[in-house]
C-alpha cells in the first residue's frame, strides 16, 4: 500500500486529527471558561486560582501512570474513556450549576477530573499516531496535528469560550462536553495495535507465579530507565523541560512587560499573545518540510537559537511591531522544534514503551512549568520584566549546545537501535 493510501481522509490518522481538533476547541471554551466559573461562584480568590491550578496537577500526579496504562491497553479505546470521562464530569457540572450547587469542592474536583483526562488522552494519542501514519510522514502528521490543536485550542476555542460564557454560564462547558462526544465517535473507526500483554500481564512480565499479578510499578521503573539511559532522549527531554519552563516564565511576564513597560491596553496584550499562536500554526504548518529541507539537526538547535535570540530581542526593544514580531518567531520555533523533537522520539522508540517514555517526557516537560513562572516572577518583581525575558534567551541558546552534541552524536543510529529494541 502506499503511502498516500496511508493517509486519506478516511484512514485513522485523519480520524485522530479530527478529534483532537474537536477536542481542542472544546478545551480552549473551557480554559476560557472555568476561570470565568470560578470568579463567578466563588469569592475566595484563593479559591479560584486553586480550581485553576487543579487542571495541571494531574500532570504531576498521573503522567508516569497513564503512559504505563497507554502500553498496557489498547491506545484508542484509552482515549475513548478519557473523552467520555470529561464529557461525564462537565455534564454534572452542568446539572450542579443548574440546581445552585456548584460549590468550591466540587468545581475544585471538576477540574482535577478534567485535567486527569487530559493526562490519558494525550499519552495515548501520542504513542497511537506512528501506528497510523507511514514512518516517513511522522512530522508532517504531528506539524497539523500541533497546528489543529494550536488553532483550536489557543485561538477559535478561547475566543468563542469567553464570548459564550456571556450568553450562559453553562453554554461553553455544554458544548465542551459535546467536543468531546464527537472525539470520541471519531475514534471509534480508528484500528490501532493491540498490546499483546493485558493489563495483569504488562511488557515487564516475567514468567513465573508472579506474571499475573499487576506490574504497573514495574512498567513505570522500566519506561523511566528507558529514557534516562538512552543519551538522546535524556537530552530531548531535559530540555523540553527547559524550553518548557523558559516559555512559560516568559508567559507570565509578558503581561507585565506590555502594561507597564510598553504601556498598552489589555486589548493590545490579547493580539500580542495571538501573534503568538499565529507563529504557531505557522511552524506546525512547515515544520516537516522544514526539518527535510534543512535536516533534524539544524532544524531542532536552530530553533532553540531562534527561540532565544527572540527572548533577547523583546529584552532590547521598546517599539511594539518588534516585539509582535519577535512574540510570533518564539511561537514558530517552539512549534517546529516541538514537531520535531516529538517525531524523532516516536521513531526511535519501540511501540511497546511509546506509552511509558511519552508519560516521563511530559512529566518533565510540563512539570517544570510552574517553577519557570515562579523564577520569571521573581526574577520580574526584582529587575522587571525585560530582565527575565534576558534571562530566558541566555538560557535558552545555552541549552542549544547539549542538544546539538547529543543530536550529532546519536541522530545517524536511530534506526539502528529502533531495530534493536523492538527485536525479540
Amino acid at each position: 500500500m502506499s503511502t498516500d493510501t496511508a493517509v486519506r481522509p478516511s484512514s485513522g490518522y485523519h480520524r485522530v486529527l479530527g478529534a483532537a481538533a474537536s477536542s481542542a476547541v472544546g478545551d480552549g471554551m473551557r480554559f476560557a471558561a472555568l476561570p470565568l466559573l470560578s470568579t463567578a461562584v466563588l469569592d475566595d480568590a484563593f479559591q479560584v486560582s486553586a480550581v485553576t491550578a487543579a487542571t495541571t496537577v494531574p500532570w504531576l500526579l498521573f503522567a508516569l501512570p497513564a503512559g504505563a496504562y497507554a502500553d498496557r491497553f489498547e491506545r484508542r479505546l484509552l482515549m475513548v474513556l478519557a473523552d467520555l470521562l470529561r464529557a461525564a464530569v462537565l455534564v454534572l457540572t452542568v446539572l450542579l450549576l443548574a440546581a445552585d450547587r456548584l460549590t468550591f469542592w466540587p468545581l475544585l474536583t471538576s477540574a482535577f477530573l478534567l485535567g486527569v483526562g487530559e493526562v490519558l488522552f494525550d499519552c495515548a494519542s501520542f504513542a497511537l499516531l506512528p501506528s497510523v501514519v507511514p514512518k516517513d510522514r511522522l512530522e508532517s502528521a504531528n506539524g497539523r496535528l500541533f497546528a489543529v490543536q494550536t488553532v483550536g485550542r489557543d485561538l477559535l476555542g478561547q475566543v468563542v469560550g469567553g464570548v459564550l460564557f456571556t450568553v450562559g454560564r453553562a453554554v461553553p462547558l455544554v458544548i465542551d462536553a459535546v467536543s468531546f462526544l464527537a472525539s470520541a465517535l471519531l475514534l471509534r473507526g480508528v484500528r490501532g495495535p493491540v498490546p499483546e500483554s493485558g493489563p495483569e500481564s504488562g511488557p515487564a512480565a516475567e514468567p513465573g507465579p508472579a506474571a499475573g499479578k499487576p506490574r504497573l510499578l514495574a512498567d513505570i521503573r522500566e519506561g523511566v530507565a528507558f529514557v534516562l539511559r538512552d543519551p538522546l532522549l535524556r537530552a530531548l527531554t531535559v530540555s523540553a523541560g527547559v524550553i518548557n519552563a523558559v516559555y512559560l516564565g516568559q508567559i507570565a511576564v509578558f503581561v507585565i512587560l506590555v502594561r507597564e513597560v510598553l504601556e498598552l491596553p489589555d486589548a493590545a496584550y490579547g493580539a500580542l499573545l495571538a501573534a503568538g499562536a499565529v507563529g504557531g500554526v505557522v511552524g506546525g504548518a512547515v515544520a516537516g518540510r522544514l526539518s527535510k529541507a534543512v535536516g533534524r539537526v539544524p532544524a531542532l538547535v536552530g530553533n532553540l537559537a531562534l527561540m532565544g535570540a527572540a527572548g533577547l530581542a523583546v529584552a532590547a526593544t521598546d517599539r511594539v511591531p518588534v516585539v509582535a514580531v519577535a512574540y510570533g518567531v518564539t511561537g514558530f520555533a517552539l512549534m517546529v522544534w516541538n514537531v520535531v523533537a516529538v517525531s524523532l522520539r516516536q521513531t526511535i522508540i519501540p511501540d511497546r514503551m511509546l506509552g511509558r517514555a511519552t508519560g516521563v517526557y511530559r512529566l518533565f516537560a510540563w512539570g517544570t512549568m510552574p517553577l519557570g513562572a515562579l523564577v520569571f516572577g521573581r526574577v520580574s518583581a526584582s529587575a522587571g520584566p525585560r530582565a527575565a525575558f534576558a534571562l530566558g534567551g541566555v538560557v535558552t541558546l545555552l541549552t542549544c549546545l547539549p542538544i546539538a552534541y547529543a543530536l550529532l552524536r546519536d541522530s545517524r543510529a536511530t534506526d539502528r537501535r529502533k531495530t534493536t529494541e523492538d527485536a525479540p
